[in-house]
């Protein structure tokens, strides 16, 4: 099938207008529509109503020259975009270039150098209009790109500033240093989350001349981790306001059973076992007993002469386990003046670093607590603990929320 073209031709002089047409159409390569206008006011007329693809114009005419019908046209937006041929006898090169003829043909022409010319200008106006169209199209991607972008950054600041406010919120719900100071007198809180609210949470409560502490890891980070870490806390400041007696294990067992409840979890299979692990301190200042309770988590004592113990905890998280019935156990530690204990999220010692990037690791973290242990305040120990990471972790993404809580007797 041959390419279809319009052609207008404004030419004042019948035989011009009878032999232009006539080649056009006795042209066997491409099949032409062939309009004619006699003067360049017709011309105006007639290219706006037909919108040809091309315009084959003489530049004396009646009326309205070729010049000024030509400036007319591409003075106009909706046409100026029609290539334009002059034909004329007279060598009036610049003044057709000048009002914006795309090509000259000088009388008396050559049929195949007019056929050619047609050709030519025909296949530029469509390259022009190909490429016009890939220019719009790529603005309107580049639009589209922009308002994207623009979304998302919107997106991202109502997010930052929605964690900001959950953060305080979150910071809100921590122990208070007055209330630390009240329990302790010795201590440090090392709290770095991965996002601007954490799924980690200390807590520390009073109750019948025992003091508590705790440190617990809930599943996730992030958002989703420190809802759970504000249910964590709500619900054992709840059970140590709801009990007359206390053990550690029982608490345990207590919030285990409401953890499951918030979660609905049912123990089928395939279900999440989202949850929290936690180490769980009491403390008698009249016996110096130390009671531990731990869902996984376990808790760390460094005597006052450089002895290292581990008490490990019960292996099931708080929430639902395949032997969730089974309870939690105690275990009952005398503590002398001097000693320390640490509590803690794993995410210090799984945190990726250093120069052969790899895990912390227990083994190092262990060495490193016992290095701070040695040091005489709690604010030596705390700046030991962050500088250290702060080297492990140097050119590299933080993985996990991490807290560490020492408390020196």
């Amino acid at each position: 099938m041959k390419a279809y073209f319009k052609i207008l031709i404004a030419e004042d002089s019948i035989s011009i207008q009878d032999a232009l047409k006539r080649m056009l159409l006795e042209n066997a390569e491409y099949d032409y529509d062939v309009f004619i206008a006699k003067n360049g006011r017709e011309a105006c007329t007639m290219a706006y109503h037909q919108r040809p693809d091309l315009i084959l114009s003489d530049i004396e005419m009646p009326l309205m020259s070729g010049i000024e019908a030509i400036k007319k046209i591409k003075g106009n937006n909706q046409i100026k975009h029609i290539p334009i041929i002059v034909m004329s006898a007279t060598r009036q090169f610049q003044e057709a270039f000048s009002s914006g003829a795309d090509d000259f043909l000088l009388k008396p022409f050559d049929k195949y150098e007019l056929l050619l010319r047609i050709q030519l200008n025909l296949k530029l106006a469509q390259k022009g209009h190909e490429i016009k169209r890939q220019h719009e199209l790529l603005k309107a991607q580049r639009l589209e790109a922009t308002n994207q972008r623009d979304t998302i950054l919107r997106q991202k600041t109502e997010l930052i500033d929605g964690l900001k406010y959950a953060s305080l919120i979150q910071r809100a719900m921590y122990p208070t240093y007055e209330i630390f100071k009240a329990c302790f007198d010795s201590y440090f809180i090392y709290n770095q989350p991965k996002n601007i609210v954490s799924g980690d949470f200390f807590w520390v409560a009073r109750k019948n001349e025992m003091t508590l502490v705790a440190v617990a890891d809930c599943t996730g980070h992030g958002m989703s981790g420190a809802l759970m870490a504000m249910s964590g806390a709500a619900f054992l400041n709840e059970i140590i306001h709801n009990s007359s007696i206390i053990n550690s294990d029982q608490i345990l067992n207590d919030l285990r059973n409401r953890v499951i409840h918030l979660l609905n979890q049912k123990g089928d299979i395939g279900e999440i076992s989202n949850g929290m692990d936690i180490a769980l301190c009491m403390y008698d200042e009249t016996r110096h007993i130390l009671q531990f309770s731990g869902a996984y988590n376990p808790v760390y004592l460094v005597r006052s002469d450089g002895t290292f113990e581990i008490f490990k905890g019960n292996r099931m998280p708080i929430g639902i386990f395949m032997e969730h019935d089974q309870p939690f156990s105690k275990i009952e530690i005398p503590i002398s003046k001097g000693d320390t204990i640490y509590l803690f999220s794993d995410g210090y010692p799984d945190q990726i670093g250093g120069p052969l990037n790899q895990k912390f690791r227990y083994v190092k973290f262990r060495e490193l607590i016992t290095d701070a242990a040695a040091m005489a305040s709690m604010e030596a120990q705390f700046e030991l603990i962050k500088n250290t990471m702060d080297q492990w972790i140097e050119g590299y993404e933080q993985i996990d929320d991490m807290m560490i809580l020492g408390v020196r007797f």
